[in-house]
C-alpha cells in the first residue's frame, strides 16, 4: 500500500499575531494550539495568509519562482497572449512562457509540483482550522469569522487548482478534476481520487456559500487587508460564476460588493504610473518610479498582502517585483523584462492614462536591447514601492475587477444599458476623451467576435478588451482564455508591418497560429509525487500528455 506523501502534510505557515503586522513570524505553529481558542485559530489562519506570499520552501530548488499567489498568477499570465517574456534571463518563468513545465511533472522543483503542493497545504491547514471550531473557546462571533476565512481560503485554493489541472467548467463537467479533502487529516489517510470537474465546483460553491453565511452571522469588521472578508469572498464567487457561465450569480455577487464595500475606483490621477529610470550606459544609475499597484492602502484594494520591512528582507529575490521591475541592475527583471503585447498596447487610446503603464515602441527592440527597462513595450505597472528596502505590497483583488465582471455578467444577460454604465464607471476614470462615452453607447451584443486580435464589434468585445488592459498581470490570462473558449495566438502583424513582439510564438506546436480553446498544453500534469504517494491516483489518472 502506498503511503500518502508530504503533499498533504500540515505545515501551518509563519504567523506571529492576528494582524500579521508586528513581529517576525515563527516558522510553524503547533497543531495543538489550533485547537485551543479563537486567538490561536486566528494565528493559524494568519499563517495561511503568510503562506500566500512569504513561503518559498515548497520546492527544494527554483524557489525564486515559487512565491505564492503572485507566482501562480504570473505563470498563468505568461502562458497566454498578452504578456511577453523578453528573454530567458536566469531562467525563472521561462518554462511557463515557453510551455516546458508539463514535461517536468516528475520533478519536485517545477510548476506542476509547486502549484499542487502549495494549494493543498493551504487546504490542509484550513481543514485543521475548521476542525477546531466545535471545541474552540472564546468569542463565538470571532470564531465564526475565522471559520468564514478558512472556508473562503479553501474555496480559493480549489478554484486555482481546478483551473490549473483541468479544462474549464463548461463542456468538461465530467472530466477528472482534483482530489477533494474537506476533513482534517494526517499522513495515515488513504488518499482520494480525482473528483470530477463538476464535483470540484460544487465544493467551491458550497464553501463560498458557507463562508458568506458565517461572515454575515459574525458581522465583525475585518482586522487587516490580508484577511479574506465578505467582499473579497463575493468577488471570488463572481470569478467562479463567470467560469460556470452563471451570469446572474456573478451579477448578484458584484451588486452585493458595490453595496457593501468602502473601497472606491482609482481616479485618473491615482491610476497614473510614474516610470522608474534605467541608464543603459551605467546600469548602476536607476530610480524607482511610483505606481498604485504596490500598496494595499490604494483606494480600490479589496484583498492583498502587506509586506513589512523586516519581512521584505526574507523575500528579496523570491518576489513578484524582482521579476517585474526592470529599473535595477541586480534583479531578474533586468535580464528578463515582462512586456505587454504590442497588439494589446496598440488598442489603448492615447488619451487613456493606462498608456503610461508601459513603454510603447521606443525604438529599442530586443535586437538592440542588452538589459534593463529601456525596451519596447516594457511594463512599469508593477514596480518596487522602495527598491532599496525591497518593499512592495501584493494586491490580490481590486474593485476595478468587480466593475469588469459586473459589466460582463450584465452584458451576457442582454442588459446592455446597465452593462455600458458599469463599464463607463471604469473607463471614465482612465480616459478623458469626451467622445469615449458616445462610442461606448453605440455598442451592444453579447457575442465575442475575436479571440486574441481583432476589432471591437460588440459590447462584449469592448468589455473583454478593457478587462485585458486593466487587469494585465493580475488575474492569470490563461484562465480567461480557457473559460472564454475562443482560442488564442501569439503571432500577428500590426498595421505598418510591425509583427508580434512575443519572443516565443510556440512554433513547436502545429497549432501555434491558432491554438484551440481546449489546448492540452494549457493545463498542467498531475505531479508524479502525487501518483507515487496516493493509492487512489494511478498512472491512468494522469492528464493527457502531448509534447
Amino acid at each position: 500500500m502506498k503511503k500518502i506523501g508530504f503533499l498533504l502534510l500540515l505545515l501551518i505557515g509563519s504567523a506571529s499575531c492576528a494582524k500579521m503586522m508586528d513581529t517576525s513570524p515563527s516558522i510553524d505553529v503547533d497543531k495543538s494550539k489550533i485547537l485551543k481558542d479563537a486567538s490561536s485559530m486566528q494565528v493559524a489562519m494568519d499563517g495561511v495568509y503568510a503562506t500566500m506570499y512569504r513561503r518559498i520552501d515548497f520546492v527544494t530548488a527554483n524557489a525564486h519562482q515559487c512565491f505564492g499567489n503572485m507566482a501562480v498568477t504570473l505563470a498563468a499570465d505568461l502562458m497566454g497572449d498578452d504578456m511577453v517574456q523578453t528573454a530567458q534571463g536566469p531562467g525563472w518563468f521561462w518554462k511557463d512562457y515557453s510551455y516546458e513545465q508539463r514535461q517536468r511533472y516528475t520533478a519536485k522543483i517545477w510548476r506542476c509540483y509547486f502549484t499542487w503542493k502549495y494549494f493543498y497545504e493551504i487546504i490542509s491547514n484550513c481543514n485543521y482550522i475548521l476542525s477546531a471550531v466545535p471545541a474552540a473557546s472564546g468569542d463565538g462571533r470571532e470564531i465564526e469569522d475565522i471559520a468564514a476565512q478558512a472556508y473562503a481560503a479553501r474555496a480559493f485554493s480549489y478554484f486555482m487548482l481546478i483551473q490549473s489541472y483541468q479544462q474549464t467548467y463548461v463542456g468538461h463537467e465530467e472530466l477528472p478534476g482534483v482530489p477533494l479533502y474537506t476533513q482534517a487529516s494526517g499522513t495515515d489517510v488513504n488518499g482520494k481520487g480525482r473528483g470530477t470537474v463538476r464535483q470540484v465546483y460544487q465544493q467551491i460553491d458550497s464553501d463560498l456559500d458557507e463562508a458568506m453565511r458565517l461572515f454575515r452571522a459574525s458581522k465583525r469588521p475585518r482586522a487587516h487587508i490580508s484577511h479574506l472578508d465578505s467582499c473579497s469572498t463575493l468577488l471570488l464567487r463572481a470569478r467562479v460564476a463567470l467560469v460556470e457561465n452563471d451570469w446572474a450569480k456573478a451579477e448578484n455577487a458584484c451588486r452585493s460588493i458595490l453595496q457593501g464595500t468602502s473601497a472606491r475606483l482609482l481616479s485618473r490621477a491615482e491610476a497614473t504610473v510614474v516610470k522608474g529610470t534605467y541608464d543603459d550606459a551605467n546600469p548602476k544609475n536607476w530610480t524607482t518610479g511610483s505606481t498604485p499597484f504596490n500598496d494595499v492602502n490604494s483606494a480600490s484594494v479589496l484583498w492583498g498582502a502587506q509586506v513589512l520591512s523586516e519581512q521584505a528582507q526574507q523575500i528579496v529575490y523570491a518576489s513578484f517585483y524582482s521579476h517585474m521591475d526592470a529599473c535595477t541592475d541586480i534583479y531578474y527583471a533586468t535580464e528578463s523584462p515582462k512586456c505587454i503585447s504590442n497588439w494589446l498596447y496598440a488598442q489603448i487610446p492615447g488619451t487613456d492614462i493606462r498608456k503610461g503603464w508601459w513603454n510603447g515602441n521606443i525604438g529599442k527592440p530586443r535586437s538592440t536591447w542588452k538589459g534593463g527597462a529601456n525596451l519596447d513595450y516594457n511594463q512599469f505597472k508593477f514596480q518596487w514601492a522602495d527598491q532599496k528596502s525591497y518593499l512592495g505590497d501584493y494586491i490580490f483583488m481590486r474593485l476595478e475587477e468587480v466593475y469588469l465582471v459586473f459589466a460582463e455578467a450584465l452584458c451576457r444577460q442582454a442588459k446592455y444599458s446597465q452593462a455600458r454604465d458599469a463599464l463607463w464607471e471604469l473607463i471614465s476614470r482612465r480616459d478623458d476623451d469626451p467622445t469615449a462615452r458616445t462610442a461606448l453607447d453605440a455598442l451592444s451584443g453579447d457575442i465575442q467576435t475575436f479571440a486574441t486580435t481583432g476589432t471591437v464589434v460588440t459590447l462584449l468585445d469592448a468589455i473583454l478588451l478593457q478587462r485585458r488592459i486593466e487587469l494585465w498581470g493580475e488575474t492569470g490570462r490563461i484562465f480567461d482564455i480557457l473559460r472564454l473558449a475562443k482560442g488564442w495566438t501569439r503571432y500577428w502583424e500590426l498595421p505598418g508591418g510591425e509583427v508580434s513582439n512575443h519572443s516565443n510564438y510556440l512554433e513547436k506546436y502545429a497549432e501555434y497560429l491558432a491554438f484551440p480553446a481546449d489546448f492540452r498544453e494549457c493545463i498542467m500534469m498531475i505531479p508524479q509525487a502525487e501518483i507515487d504517494n496516493n493509492p487512489m491516483i494511478g498512472p491512468n489518472d494522469q492528464n493527457p500528455y502531448v509534447q
